[in-house]
């Protein structure tokens, strides 16, 4: 058929190369990629197949196009959030096809949280211990889900390695779209409150082990609660 090749249409085909060029570091972010004229001459592909191409590249957050005088089309940046939300949609279809247990899901944040919070202890900066006390600033019922989240990610952030949040956000988040907060056992947010409060302070005293103690034994709850509100043991 006019316009595809036996691998599939003719625009995936230079995607698929100018992506394996990104990928493989050839094409740096920031980098300028050849004017649509001037890939037209290098593949030997139409106007409307280079483009199709570059649309798809945009789709994949890998390259973004700007107008004007200097504008043109630019390998991204990456971007811990992109990635991250992107991860979490992958995550989320495989939740809801029963390809991934809540134990699994849970699995993951037990071993990059716990270890996490331990390397927080030797890390973290006064701007990181800051940033936790402030989501204990608020009554415990006011925004707790987004301060719960915040006080996650800012240890996260504390130790130092940022692909321990790109991996550990989206499984949280997750985790709590399908947690159902309205069933909740009365108490249970300032007893995550308090939990908190205790991983933080073994943060700050620079106590590793007790943080790491302290963090295992609050998502241990966590997950009996979640288990105790959904009332199946698994989903």
């Amino acid at each position: 058929m006019a316009g595809k090749s036996a691998a599939g249409p003719a625009y995936a085909a230079v995607a698929d190369s100018i992506r394996g060029r990104i990928l493989s570091g050839e094409l740096r972010p920031g980098t300028r990629l050849p004017t649509e004229s001037q890939l037209i001459e290098a593949v030997g592909k139409g106007r409307g197949t280079i483009r199709e191409a570059i649309r798809t590249l945009e789709s994949e957050h890998l390259v973004y196009t700007t107008r004007g005088v200097s504008g043109g089309t630019f390998v991204a940046t990456p971007s811990v959030g992109v990635i991250s939300a992107q991860m979490e949609t992958g995550m989320t279809l495989l939740a809801a096809a029963d390809h991934v247990s809540a134990d699994q899901l849970m699995e993951v944040r037990r071993l990059t949280e716990v270890p996490a919070a331990g390397r927080a202890a030797f890390s973290r900066t006064d701007e990181q211990l800051a940033a936790m006390r402030a989501t204990f600033q608020s009554a415990p019922n006011e925004g707790s889900y987004d301060r719960n989240q915040d006080f996650h990610f800012v240890v996260l952030q504390a130790a130092g390695n940022p692909l321990l949040e790109l991996v550990t956000a989206p499984v949280f988040s997750v985790l709590h779209n399908r947690f159902r907060s309205d069933r909740v056992p009365e108490g249970y947010r300032d007893q995550v409150d308090d939990e908190h409060r205790r991983v933080y302070e073994a943060i700050a005293a620079g106590d590793s082990m007790t943080a790491m103690q302290e963090m295992r034994r609050h998502l241990d709850q966590f997950d009996r609660t979640f288990r105790h509100i959904d009332g199946m043991g698994d989903v």
